[in-house]
């Protein structure tokens, strides 16, 4: 929301400066394209780090803060020992996506710090596989760039 603000606030500030609004445009698609270039990377790091992990069978144990940041995650109970997963859980549906009474399959990363769940690994394939379509459409849409 305050990126929101700050953002405004500069545009009404570039406008009576005497910023042509089609720079303000202009500036505006950069955030946008940067934030995806950013993203892009994110989810490609996150799928290669994905396939150096081991697969286990666990049990979910709780939804927490994470260690590392100030969203809730999913942990799970590898082995004996509890892991938080490496992405934020799905607030909706807690019941339904986290039944304690199953067994989950989760990917262990090799410093033992993290799990990935089905819905981590969901997230790092599907990103991967759409960052890399839409690089190929942007080389196909503008082969001159």
């Amino acid at each position: 929301m305050e990126i929101i603000l700050v953002i405004l606030v500069v545009s009404v500030l570039a406008v009576i400066v005497g910023v042509k609004v089609i720079w303000l445009v202009f500036g505006f698609a950069a955030l946008i394209a940067l934030a995806f270039a950013v993203s892009m990377i994110l989810l490609t790091v996150f799928f290669v780090r994905l396939l150096f992990t081991k697969k286990h069978t666990a049990s979910f144990s709780r939804i927490d803060k994470s260690p590392r940041n100030r969203f809730n995650v999913a942990y799970y109970i590898v082995d004996g020992t509890e892991y938080p997963n490496i992405f934020p859980e799905e607030g909706f549906l807690q019941s339904k996506l986290y039944p304690s009474d199953k067994k989950h399959t989760v990917f262990l990363t090799r410093n033992n710090k993290y799990v990935y769940d089905k819905f981590a690994c969901t997230t790092c394939t599907i990103g991967f596989l759409l960052s890399i379509a839409s690089i190929i459409a942007g080389i196909l849409i503008f082969p001159n760039i």
